[in-house]
C-alpha cells in the first residue's frame, strides 16, 4: 500500500510538471503570435492540469487565462486577415470561456468587437455585390447589438445599391439616431448621411429625366435633410417645381440657387423667368430673361420676352 501510494505521488508530480511544460510551451507560440497553435497547445496543458487533481489548480487558472487571450488575439488576427466567420468562432470559444472562469471584463469587450465583424463582413459583401448575403451579417451584428451604427451605415448602402430609397432611409435614421447616443459612432451616422444624400440627388435626376417631378421634387428634399444642397441641385429642383407649375416653390429654388452659383447662371435666370410667369408678374419675369446671355436657352429667353410678354 505504501509502495502504491507512493507511486501516486510520483505520477501526479509528473503530470503536473508536465502540464507545466506545455504550459511554457503555449506561451512561446503566444509570444512568437502562432495563437492557432497556442490554443492547441493552451488546451492540452489544460487537460493535463485537469488530470493533475487539485495540485494542480493554480496552473490551470493561469492556463485558462492565457488561453481565453490567445482565442482573443487569434480572432483579432483572422479579423484582419478578413476571415470574418473564422474571427467570429474563435472569438465566441475565448467569449464562452471568460464567463466560465469569471473574467466579465474579457467577455464584455469580445461582445463588443463581434458586432463591427459582422459589420465588416457585411460590408465586404456589399463591394461584391452580394447584396442579400450583405444584409444578412448585418442582421447579424444586431442579434448581438440592436444599436450597431455601423451595420446600419452598411445596410443603408446595400439598399442604396438594390434602388430601395425608402429603405435606405430607414437604415440612414437608424444610423444618425445611434450614432448619436455614442460619439465614437458619429462618423458612421455621418457616413450614412453622404451615402443618403448622393442617392437622394442621383434618384431625383433620374426621376426628374422621366418626367417623374413630383417624385423628383420629393427626393430632392430628401437629401436636403442629410446634406445641404448645391447650386446644381437646387437649379434642378426649380426645373421640377415648374413642370409642376408650383411657381413660388420654384422661385424660392432658383434664387437659391443663384446665391450659391459663381459663375454663369443664364439657364438659372430662365427658370426663374419661366415661374414668374407662371406668377403672372411680367416685370420680373422680363428682369430675369434678360439676364440669360448665355447657353442653350438664350434663343427660347428672348422668344418668351419678344413674342410672349412683349418685354419692352
Amino acid at each position: 500500500m505504501l509502495g502504491f501510494f507512493l507511486f501516486s505521488i510520483i505520477v501526479t508530480a509528473q503530470t503536473v510538471e508536465d502540464a507545466g511544460l506545455k504550459y511554457n510551451e503555449a506561451n512561446t507560440a503566444f509570444q512568437n503570435k502562432q495563437y492557432a497553435n497556442a490554443i492547441t497547445l493552451y488546451k492540452d496543458a489544460l487537460s493535463m492540469a485537469e488530470a493533475a487533481g487539485p495540485d494542480a489548480d493554480q496552473l490551470k487558472g493561469n492556463i485558462q487565462t492565457q488561453l481565453v487571450n490567445a482565442f482573443y488575439k487569434n480572432g483579432i488576427a483572422l479579423y484582419k486577415q478578413k476571415k470574418y466567420d473564422e474571427s467570429v468562432k474563435s472569438l465566441r470559444e475565448g467569449q464562452s470561456l471568460a464567463k466560465s472562469v469569471g473574467n466579465n471584463s474579457m467577455a464584455s469587450k469580445i461582445e463588443g468587437i463581434i458586432p463591427k465583424i459582422y459589420s465588416s463582413k457585411g460590408l465586404s459583401l456589399v463591394k461584391q455585390k452580394k447584396l442579400d448575403d450583405a444584409l444578412a451579417a448585418f442582421q447579424e451584428a444586431r442579434t448581438v447589438n440592436p444599436k450597431c451604427v455601423i451595420s446600419f451605415y452598411g445596410e443603408s448602402i446595400a439598399y442604396k445599391d438594390m434602388g430601395d430609397m425608402e429603405k435606405m432611409k430607414a437604415s440612414v435614421e437608424k444610423a444618425i439616431e445611434y450614432g448619436s447616443e455614442n460619439p465614437k459612432m458619429k462618423k458612421y451616422a455621418d457616413k450614412a448621411k453622404t451615402v443618403a444624400a448622393k442617392a437622394l440627388l442621383s434618384e431625383a435626376t433620374k426621376e426628374l429625366q422621366k418626367e417623374h417631378s413630383a417624385t423628383a421634387v420629393k427626393y430632392f428634399n430628401d437629401s436636403f435633410k442629410y446634406k445641404p444642397g448645391d447650386a446644381e441641385a437646387y437649379f434642378y429642383l426649380a426645373i421640377a417645381y415648374n413642370k409642376l407649375k408650383k411657381y413660388d416653390d420654384a422661385i424660392t429654388a432658383a434664387n437659391k440657387a443663384i446665391e450659391m452659383k459663381q459663375n454663369d447662371k443664364s439657364d438659372i435666370y430662365f427658370q426663374l423667368g419661366l415661374a414668374y410667369e407662371g406668377k403672372g408678374n411680367t416685370a420680373k419675369a422680363c428682369s430675369s430673361f434678360k439676364k440669360v446671355t448665355s447657353g442653350d436657352n438664350v434663343e427660347a429667353a428672348k422668344y418668351e420676352m419678344t413674342q410672349k410678354l412683349k418685354c419692352s
